[in-house]
C-alpha cells in the first residue's frame, strides 16, 4: 500500500520499458530504423528492447495474444495489453505455484502406484491432476501431507516405466499451476482500458511479475472420450492447448473448448457441473471454419450451452413481477390469458430457435459477422473482406448494447463496461441516431477508451477480431448465462424489431398510398402489421427481416424525394407474396386489409412459406420440427392446439404485440 500511495501522490514508477508509454506503432531499433517509443522516433536510444521485453512479460503472465519476441507494437500487442488491463482491474487474480515443478525423492518401478516428491506445494492439494515424469503421463488421484502421490500409471497412451530418483515431475495443465488470490484495491489497475502501456499499467505489471501473478481465466481445448473431457488437445508442433487465446490457435474441429475461471466475476447459479470429473470447467464451444473466416461456435446439440439456465424461457427473458425474481413461466403465461404477452413471446421464441438455437449462450463467431448473439443473433458487424485492414460495417449488436446502456447501467457494466468496452453512439430517448429507417434496424460500432481522454470507434477487421478470441467469446457467453438485466433487455430489443417492422408503411399494390385502415386517431395508410396479422405470419416476417432486412423493408424508388425514400416500406418479398396471392384468388383481397378474412391470411403466409426456405419452414411448422437433442425444457405441450397441432396461430388478427415498457419509436 505504501508503494501505491507513493505512486498516487507522485508518479507510478516501475523500472520497466524505460518508463515510456509504449503504444501501437512503437518499435525497437533495427537496421535502418530508429527506435520509436511513446509514439515518437528516438534515434538516441540504441540497443533498447522495450517492445520485445513487453511481449515477453505479457506471455510470462499468461497473455498470449501478442507474438513472442516481436519487436514491433502491433494491433495484436494492443489487444493483449488491453486484456492485461481488463484482468488487472478485477478483484481476483491468480498466482503461479512455487516451485513450478519438483522431482522424485525415490526411484519408482513400472508397477509403483505411490510416488514421493520433494515439494507437495508444486501441486494442487487434491486430485485428480496429471503430471509428466520423463516421457510418462501419470494421473494423480490423491495427495498426502508427506508429499506422497497416489497415481494411475501410463495415461494418455503413454507407458508405465521405471524412473530414477531425481526425475522431474511437472504438471501437465497450465491452469493446475495457478492458485486464486484476492487483489486488494491498491493492487489493481483502475485507469481506462486503452491498450497503451501507461505509467499505471507498468506499475501494476511490475507487481504482477514480482508476485508471480497470472491471468486468472484459462481457456483449454480438450479431446473427448464418451462426450467427456479426457485430455488436452495437442496442437501443431506438439504443444498442448492449455492456454488458448486466438480464434485460430486451434485448427481442428474435433476438440471441445472449456474455461477454467478462477475469479468471482460472474454470479453463478447453483448447478451441476458440465463435466463431473472436472467440476472446475465451464463449457464454451468448438472451432469452426466458414470460407475465409473461422472461430468459436457454441451450439446446444454439441453440449456447449447451459441447460436449462441458458435457455430462452419466459422466466429468463420476460420482466419479473418482483425485483430480482424470475419472469413468468409458460404455464403462468397460458393461465394469465394475456394474448399479447403470450403471442409475442411465442413469436420471439420460435424465431430464436432458428437464430440462437433457443439459448442465450449459443454464440457464433466463425463467419464474417465476428460474433452474434441474442434472440435475433445481432452481429458485431459484417466484414467487407478477410484482410486485417478491411473495413467492417456497423452491426446490430451495438444497437442492442446502446439500448442496454441506456436502460440498465448495472447490466451494461457487468457485461461490457467493466471490460473497457463502450458504444460509439448512445441510444438517447428512442435510438434515432442508431436507426436505419430504410431497413428498420439499429446499428452502431463498439468503442474503446483513448489514452488521454475520449474514445475511439473500432472499424477494421484486425480490431474486430478481438470478439472472435476465446476470452471475449467466454465473456459474452457468461453475460448471457448470468446477467439478468442483459437478458431482459433482449426481450425489449426483439419486441422493438417486431414493432418497427410492423409499423413500416405498406403503400398498397398500385403505388403510395392506396389502402387506408381505421385507427383510434382516424383513418391512416396501411402498414405491414395491417397486411400480415397472424402470429405465424409475423413470426415469418420477423425471421426474414433478421436474415435479409431488405427483403422485408426497403427504400422507395430513386425517383422519390429523399425524405420519403428513406422512410422504408414493405420490401420486394412481401410485395411479391401479395401479388402471387392476389393472382391465385383476387376475391380474397377485395376491400382494404382490415376487411380481409382468414383465407387471405393463409394465402399470404403460404406464399411467404413457398419463398422462404428451411428457416422459414421451421418457423411455419414450429414447434413440430423441434430437435430433441437441443435439450429444450419449454413446456410445448401447454400451448393451445387449434387443430394444426400446437403451431403459431394462423388466424387473421391473431397477433397482438406486447409493447409494454418499450421506448418511443425513432
Amino acid at each position: 500500500m505504501f508503494a501505491w500511495l507513493t505512486a498516487a501522490l507522485v508518479r507510478p514508477a516501475s523500472g520497466l520499458y524505460g518508463e515510456l508509454d509504449l503504444r501501437p506503432g512503437d518499435r525497437d531499433p533495427a537496421a535502418g530504423l530508429p527506435a520509436r517509443y511513446a509514439g515518437q522516433d528516438r534515434p538516441e536510444l540504441t540497443g533498447t528492447t522495450h517492445v520485445r521485453d513487453l511481449h515477453r512479460d505479457l506471455r510470462e503472465l499468461g497473455f498470449l495474444l501478442a507474438p513472442p519476441d516481436a519487436t514491433t507494437f502491433t494491433t495484436a500487442t494492443w489487444l493483449s495489453v488491453m486484456e492485461f488491463q481488463r484482468y488487472a482491474s478485477l478483484s481476483d487474480a491468480a498466482t503461479e505455484r512455487e516451485p513450478r515443478s519438483t522431482s522424485l525423492v525415490d526411484a519408482v518401478t513400472p508397477e509403483a502406484s505411490l510416488f514421493r516428491v520433494g515439494a507437495a506445494s508444486a501441486f494442487p492439494a487434491q486430485g485428480p491432476f496429471r503430471v509428466l515424469v520423463d516421457d510418462e503421463i501419470v494421473e494423480v488421484t490423491a495427495t498426502s501431507a508427506d508429499a506422497g502421490l497416489t497415481v494411475t500409471r501410463g495415461v494418455e497412451g503413454t507407458a508405465a516405466a521405471a524412473h530414477e530418483r531425481g526425475a522431474g515431475v511437472e504438471l501437465i495443465r497450465w491452469s493446475d499451476r495457478l492458485v486464486p488470490v484476492h487483489a486488494h484495491f491498491y493492487e489493481r489497475y483502475t485507469d481506462p482500458v486503452t491498450g497503451v502501456v501507461n505509467a499505471w499499467t507498468r506499475f501494476v505489471l511490475r507487481r504482477w511479475k514480482d508476485r508471480r501473478r497470472r491471468c486468472p481465466v484459462v481457456v483449454e481445448a480438450w479431446e473427448l472420450r464418451e462426450g467427456r473431457p479426457d485430455r488436452l488437445h495437442t496442437i501443431p508442433g506438439g504443444g498442448r492447448a492449455g492456454n488458448v487465446w486466438g480464434a485460430r490457435e486451434i485448427t481442428s474441429t474435433a476438440p471441445r473448448v472449456f474455461v477454467r475461471d478462477l475469479t468471482r466475476t460472474w454470479e453463478r447459479p447453483s448447478r451441476e457441473p458440465v463435466a463431473p470429473a472436472h467440476p472446475e470447467l465451464d463449457v464454451s464451444g468448438d472451432y469452426r471454419v466458414l470460407g475465409d473466416y473461422a472461430g468459436p461456435r457454441a451450439w446446444p446439440e454439441f453440449g456447449h450451452t447451459w441447460r436449462p439456465e441458458g435457455e430462452m424461457l419466459p422466466e429468463h427473458l420476460l420482466p419479473s413481477p418482483e425485483p430480482g425474481g424470475p419472469g413468468p413461466t409458460l404455464a403462468q403465461l397460458v393461465q394469465a390469458g394475456d394474448r399479447a404477452v403470450l403471442g409475442t413471446y411465442l413469436v420471439v421464441r420460435a424465431v430464436s430457435e432458428v437464430e440462437a438455437i433457443g439459448y442465450f449462450d449459443s454464440l457464433n463467431a466463425y463467419d464474417r459477422g465476428f460474433v452474434s448473439l441474442g434472440p435475433c443473433h445481432w452481429t458485431a458487424g459484417l466484414a467487407t473482406g478477410p484482410a486485417p485492414a478491411s473495413a467492417v460495417d456497423e452491426g446490430e449488436l451495438w444497437g442492442f448494447v446502446a439500448y442496454l446502456k441506456a436502460t440498465d447501467r448495472y447490466a451494461f457494466a457487468q457485461a461490457f463496461g467493466r471490460f473497457g468496452l463502450d458504444v460509439a453512439t448512445e441510444w438517447g430517448q428512442s435510438g434515432a441516431e442508431l436507426f436505419n429507417p430504410s431497413q428498420r434496424k439499429y446499428t452502431g460500432r463498439p468503442a474503446v477508451p483513448r489514452e488521454g481522454g475520449g474514445a475511439q470507434a473500432l472499424g477494421r477487421v484486425e480490431e474486430y477480431n478481438l470478439f472472435r478470441d476465446w476470452h471475449w467469446f467466454y465473456r459474452l457467453q457468461m453475460a448471457g448465462r448470468t446477467v439478468d438485466g442483459l437478458r431482459r433487455a433482449m426481450w425489449d430489443m426483439a419486441r422493438i424489431r417486431v414493432r418497427d417492422v410492423g409499423e413500416t408503411p405498406w403503400d398498397g399494390p398500385a403505388g403510395p398510398p392506396t389502402w387506408t385502415v381505421p385507427d383510434a386517431g382516424g383513418p391512416r395508410p396501411a402498414r405491414i402489421k395491417d397486411v400480415i396479422t397472424s402470429e405465424r405470419g409475423m413470426a415469418i416476417v420477423h425471421r426474414w427481416h433478421i436474415r435479409a432486412p431488405a427483403n422485408m423493408v426497403s427504400a422507395g424508388p430513386a425517383t422519390e424525394p429523399p425524405e420519403t425514400r428513406r422512410v422504408g416500406r414493405a420490401g420486394p418479398v412481401l410485395r411479391a407474396a401479395y401479388d402471387a396471392a392476389v393472382k391465385e384468388d383476387q376475391g380474397l383481397f377485395d376491400g382494404t386489409p382490415d376487411t380481409w378474412g382468414d383465407a387471405a391470411e393463409q394465402a399470404l403466409v403460404g406464399q411467404l412459406r413457398a419463398q422462404g426456405g428451411a428457416s422459414v419452414e421451421y418457423v411455419h411448422e414450429w414447434p413440430r420440427q423441434v430437435s430433441k437433442n437441443r435439450g429444450f425444457t419449454l413446456a410445448y405441450e401447454l400451448l393451445p392446439d387449434r387443430g394444426e397441432g400446437r403451431a403459431l396461430d394462423l388466424a387473421r388478427n391473431s397477433f397482438q404485440l406486447d409493447a409494454s415498457g418499450l421506448p418511443p419509436e425513432p
